[in-house]
């Protein structure tokens, strides 16, 4: 299975012919303004005071379609419930159902559930971590096993969620659609994360683009990227159709 899902990454990676050029002056100051901007106005949240794998993930299946307002006291309550894979893997999936409510996507908590028995089952309930061991896992994503290496093992993985796409996207793309070119943004934000520092760049991305490069009404004039970013100032299509 880890041989299989390791081949779904090299495939990925081969499905993108364009690449994008990265200037190292660029790079570099967004790497720097980054890090900066989050240092002053990164969200204090309660998954980030801990290295756990299994809080982590917890955290990780959470978020996934829902806002961080609504997940925190959720994250509490879940883990005052089964602190542990064991603990969650010994608890009937309705029970543990009936605790994720009103999250939704029911079909996560049941995920969640099959992940902490089979790493109880292979791992002796710790959870591994190298990319081909968490593929492996049903219910665990390229986004997830990036997350999980890099906020519980502290390891420099790439990750790519909605919020990353779009920053990296206006940034240093700025043509086409980025859905279409996930594999060449996937290459991006893995030359992005300056060495040894993944963790805190992953965080800081993810804060940016749910705080200043949103998908609507984005803070273009406070942005620190402005002086180099392809899309500055970026105009939705509602507002340039309007302006015609």
């Amino acid at each position: 299975m880890a041989r299989q899902a390791a081949g779904k990454i090299r495939r990925s990676k081969k499905v993108s012919r364009r690449s994008v050029v990265l200037n190292a002056s660029a790079k570099r100051r967004f790497q720097q303004r980054l890090l900066k901007w989050y240092r002053e106005f990164g969200r204090d949240l309660p998954w980030r005071k801990t290295s756990d794998p299994y809080h982590i993930l917890v955290s990780e299946v959470m978020l996934q379609q829902t806002q961080v307002d609504r997940v925190v006291p959720k994250y509490h309550e879940f883990l005052g419930r089964y602190p542990s894979f064991e603990d969650l893997a010994e608890a009937p999936v309705a029970d543990v159902k009936k605790t994720w409510y009103p999250l939704g996507y029911n079909i996560r908590p049941e995920r969640l559930h099959s992940i902490a028995c089979e790493t109880v089952e292979r791992y002796g309930g710790k959870l591994p971590s190298e990319a081909d061991e968490l593929l492996s896992f049903k219910g665990i994503g390229r986004y997830t096993v990036g997350a999980i290496r890099s906020f519980a093992f502290n390891q420099d993985a790439p990750i790519l969620d909605t919020n990353v796409i779009r920053v990296l996207h206006r940034v240093f793309v700025a043509k086409g659609d980025p859905k279409a070119q996930k594999a060449m943004l996937w290459e991006l934000s893995e030359a992005l994360i300056p060495r040894g520092k993944g963790y805190d760049f992953n965080q800081a991305i993810m804060d940016f683009g749910a705080m200043v490069c949103t998908a609507r009404n984005p803070s273009c004039p406070l942005c620190p990227m402005k002086s180099f970013c392809r899309t500055y100032p970026f105009e939705s299509r509602s507002r340039a159709s309007r302006s015609r």
